[in-house]
């Protein structure tokens, strides 16, 4: 995986596992074939970079059109709650009789409506533990690149966005 790939899984993790009532939105425009967010009426690009004005109306005026097809633009699903847990059991799942195995395991089936998962913060959990982190990092992305391509599926944008 190239340094963009991952680079744009990361974004797309984050916009995925945005809390359902967090007031920013993650968007893909496949005309440009960017993704942007909108956070309290002002348009950034994945770099956190508002941007320029021209292009940002010409996003503006087609986000009023969101629901119908020449608009182009598409809204990022989120991760509702429940899996969330799942995505983290199920990673657990490979891991069976792995130290703190019952800590992790109630701590992903407590996940709070917060950005990103419980088990990012296995390293604070216990340092021994930093040698999984390489391996959730990993399943994360596979996981929200399975969840893209299945939503790619569905509104027809190519997985070739990248």
């Amino acid at each position: 995986m190239s340094d963009i790939e991952r680079f744009n899984l990361y974004w797309l993790c984050h916009a995925m596992t945005a809390p359902v009532a967090a007031i920013e939105q993650y968007y893909y425009d496949s005309l440009t074939k960017k993704f942007f967010v909108e956070k309290s009426g002002i348009l950034f690009d994945m770099l956190d970079l508002q941007l320029i004005p021209a292009e940002a109306e010409d996003l503006i005026k087609r986000l009023r059109d969101i629901d119908t097809e020449a608009s182009r633009i598409v809204e990022i699903p989120r991760l509702n709650l429940q899996e969330k847990v799942s995505v983290q059991l199920l990673f657990l799942s490979k891991f069976q009789g792995i130290i703190h195995e019952e800590k992790l395991r109630l701590e992903a089936e407590q996940q709070k409506d917060s950005y990103g998962f419980a088990l990012d913060k296995l390293e604070a959990m216990d340092p021994a533990l930093s040698p999984m982190l390489e391996y959730w990092e990993n399943f994360k992305l596979k996981t929200v690149q399975f969840y893209l391509e299945k939503f790619t599926g569905i509104i027809g944008i190519t997985s070739k966005m990248f």
